[in-house]
């Protein structure tokens, strides 16, 4: 997906600015700082933090730093992000440029190249690993030992389940309930073994892959978990739990301009009205459609398509892809201009079961 596309210096209202002058300038400037007391927050996603790993899930070290430097230079606070959803679910407020930073995995670059430089500058961040890497002591990964250590300095560990395995297929010789009965056990079984090994249980769940599915979400909810995703966009009060967004950081997403436009967003609010799943079999590509109140044009990209067919009906959208997509995961990014400098932003993510893993 094209996250560098979306150009504010050519959107309509700042071109309505320019038309319109000083006047219409005060009056923007108004609506810009009511947008921005939005409570709102930016998940960032990393893996490894390496430039000897594969590119697609890779951060290098220097990029990294020019993150960090990005972040504490432009007044953003670091949070803990079970601090940041505690403090959203209870209708609280946050500083106005709010940042978690997350891992994906539990990689050894997290404790040799991304934890000297967080310890120096106190930022706190969470790893959402398998436990099972750890015990079975993978070269790739950290230890407990290590984990324990960054705990000590802002690291906490979070759930990743067990095995890093596709939680939204079911086997064969599966019904629904003994489908529900093996995600039960892999999500307690890791949850238990991270208190195990760390004195703490933080109920937070990082789909490995970035799937889940409706079935999965309801799962996720009645054992008492937050769940997190892959997609992009900020979180706030109105956030669905099951399913938070984060912003990719990669080298391939997150270029320092790049960041600059994701920490530049605000959540759309957006009722998804169909499908209710995204799991997408016969229909592909998907047809989209939620409501929103925004009084501003929707615009919506799909992954390696660009810009997507898209209708508007009073307060509804309809987005559906301009030709079948080939990956087995793929997003619809919508957003719309607020302001300012702002964007609302929300992605819609899908998942193609019938597609194996690359």
């Amino acid at each position: 997906m094209n996250n560098g596309r979306y150009s504010h210096t050519a959107t309509p209202i700042t071109r309505r600015i320019q038309q319109l002058g000083i006047a219409a300038g005060v009056l923007l400037c108004a609506s810009a700082q009511a947008q921005e007391s939005i409570a709102r927050a930016y998940i960032l996603q990393y893996h490894h933090i390496s430039d000897e790993t594969p590119r697609s899930t890779s951060t290098a070290p220097d990029l990294f730093r020019q993150h960090m430097n990005f972040i504490a230079e432009n007044g953003y606070q670091v949070l803990p992000l079970a601090e940041i959803i505690r403090t959203l679910q209870e209708g609280g407020g946050l500083p106005e440029k709010t940042v978690a930073l997350t891992f994906d995995d539990g990689y050894k670059s997290i404790y040799e190249t991304a934890y000297p430089l967080l310890k120096e500058r106190g930022y706190p961040f969470t790893i959402f690993l398998n436990p099972d890497a750890l015990d079975n002591h993978r070269s790739t990964h950290i230890t407990w030992e290590q984990a324990r250590e960054m705990g000590k300095h802002g690291g906490v560990v979070a759930n990743h389940g067990l095995g890093h395995i596709h939680m939204v297929e079911v086997k064969p010789s599966e019904d629904a309930s003994a489908w529900r009965a093996r995600m039960t056990q892999n999500i307690e079984q890791a949850e238990k073994r991270i208190e195990e090994e760390t004195g703490a249980s933080l109920k937070l769940l990082a789909y490995p892959y970035g799937e889940y599915d409706a079935s999965l979400q309801k799962l996720v909810s009645s054992l008492g978990y937050v769940g997190l995703g892959q997609h992009s966009g900020p979180i706030g009060p109105d956030s669905d739990w099951t399913s938070l967004p984060r912003f990719p950081a990669s080298n391939a997403y997150s270029s320092v301009p790049q960041l600059k436009e994701k920490l530049s967003t605000l959540p759309l609010p957006a009722q998804m009205l169909s499908p209710q799943n995204i799991l997408i079999a016969d229909n592909n590509p998907p047809q989209l459609r939620f409501s929103t109140e925004l009084n501003a044009k929707v615009t919506c990209y799909g992954s390696g398509q660009g810009l997507l067919d898209s209708a508007v009906d009073n307060n509804e959208v309809t987005v559906v892809g301009v030709a079948p997509f080939k990956g087995r995961r793929f997003r619809y990014n919508c957003t719309a201009p607020a302001g300012g400098g702002l964007f609302y932003w929300r992605s819609f993510p899908w998942i193609n079961p019938a597609i194996p893993e690359d």
